[in-house]
């Protein structure tokens, strides 16, 4: 049913592709239409690091435009799904069922474009991708620059002695001298946990771009981009942000279990590369030792995790988790819609006196909340059915297609850092970290497809 629907959607493409052709050879524009697209998703992601959310997506509204243009007059353009974008279109229409039928409908349609703006914005971007496989490693470069000159920014804004503009951290526990200044770069609006959860979802192309140039014997560049996935590291500490911490070391964790299995299949015979990795991972586990014991400071952030309502920020989740619970048991089968301005009129409703709140504050309760169940489940199957694709494909016996599986290993890296991180913040939902995340996805989909056709 699936491919007959496809297969009549590209017949009709074709039907006005060829009906246009002439225009389109007469057109300078049309005929540059992919690199022209190339130059919106590049700014899509520029402008995320400096402008306002509600203007981020504006480029990104580009792309899906320039993308309709591009089906409708470019000779073999065409569209093509896989099983997670049937979840991914599953919850679509879930997430517009509840908005419909939300009580605050007005506020729960302003939430749900957003949500059509990222889910278009992924499948352009696929389509894109397809078609421009030599382009994706230039954006690993990209993003990886933009990510360490936010590196950068923080590391300066915390020896600068950042004014704090928030009440970020519980100082009743700790002595003002070991409260960390927690940079929050250039992102708006200005937030060491967004910026935390932008470097999340961005050093996954840092260590893209270093294995990318370390295959291709490119020196000079790996040692840049190693250096750089250093610095925004660094950086990930300095935004005090604990969730970060955790997306950080799901990060690490993944990437010494990838090599490993990249290793023992591509690589079974080199002794030398294993004893080179064994090191490795050593060294890695002796830095990250040596930080917290040398950087007291990140050390009793990081176990402020285990305070629980000893820590006030924690006790505050605790007590929206608790809220939002009781939202999802009163709400479960289509939620309340889409959006925070949805979540903050019903919220009040429900939550404890003196604990406002914008979110629910972790990623999958929000889901629960906005589309129901039935909208968390086809969330959850789109992330393990690519998930599962992306292990069978890095677990081939396919060491010249070495490039390919570092890339699709890149968006492992992304899944696992970004929703470890989101277990307990929605930074998720902000453009900043969506648009890295559905790039990279849609740059990993893209592979992924097309060794289906081949």
């Amino acid at each position: 049913m699936e491919s007959k629907i496809l297969e009549l959607k590209n017949t009709f493409y074709a039907f006005f592709q060829n009906k246009l052709e002439k225009l389109t050879q007469n057109s300078f524009i049309l005929q540059k239409i992919d690199e022209i697209i190339f130059v919106f998703i590049g700014l899509t992601l520029l402008v995320s690091t400096f402008m306002e959310s509600e203007k981020i997506g504006a480029f990104a509204i580009a792309v899906v435009i320039l993308t309709v243009i591009k089906l409708f007059t470019k000779k073999g353009a065409k569209v093509v799904f896989t099983h997670w974008d049937a979840a991914i279109l599953v919850y679509f229409v879930i997430c517009f069922i509840s908005t419909i039928n939300s009580t605050l409908v007005s506020q729960s349609i302003h939430g749900f474009l957003k949500t059509v703006i990222y889910i278009f914005y992924y499948f352009c971007a696929v389509n894109y991708f397809q078609s421009n496989q030599n382009k994706i490693r230039y954006v690993f470069y990209f993003v990886a620059a933009l990510c360490c000159i936010e590196g950068l920014i923080a590391i300066f804004q915390n020896f600068s002695g950042v004014e704090q503009i928030s009440t970020w951290q519980d100082a009743n526990y700790i002595n003002p001298e070991d409260a960390i200044a927690r940079a929050y770069g250039t992102l708006k609006p200005y937030n060491p946990n967004l910026l935390g959860g932008y470097l999340i979802a961005g050093l996954p192309f840092v260590s893209g771009a270093a294995s990318l140039c370390l295959i291709k014997k490119q020196w000079k560049m790996f040692v840049l981009f190693t250096a750089a996935f250093l610095v925004c590291s660094l950086a990930v500490f300095l935004t005090g942000s604990r969730g970060a911490y955790l997306g950080l070391g799901a990060i690490l964790a993944g990437a010494i279990i990838i090599v490993g299995l990249l290793l023992k299949t591509d690589f079974s015979h080199e002794r030398t590369l294993k004893s080179i990795y064994n090191k490795a991972v050593a060294a890695l586990i002796g830095l990250f030792a040596l930080v917290l014991i040398a950087v007291p400071k990140v050390t009793k952030r990081l176990l402020s995790i285990f305070i629980l309502r000893g820590d006030s920020s924690t006790s505050f989740r605790m007590n929206v988790y608790h809220s939002s619970w009781q939202m999802f048991c009163d709400n479960w089968i289509l939620g309340i819609g889409a959006g925070n301005r949805t979540f903050r009129e019903i919220y009040g409703l429900y939550m404890l006196t003196g604990y406002d709140a914008l979110s629910t504050y972790s990623v999958p309760l929000e889901i629960a909340v906005e589309a129901g169940i039935f909208g968390l489940i086809a969330f959850v199957s789109f992330v393990v059915l690519f998930l599962i694709k992306s292990f069978k494909y890095i677990l081939e016996n396919a060491p010249e297609r070495l490039a390919e599986k570092l890339i699709v290993a890149s968006a492992i890296l992304t899944v696992m850092g970004v929703f470890t991180h989101g277990m307990f913040d929605t930074i998720y939902f902000r453009p900043q970290v969506q648009f890295l995340f559905w790039t990279m996805i849609a740059m990993s989909s893209s592979l992924l497809v097309l060794k289906e056709d081949r």
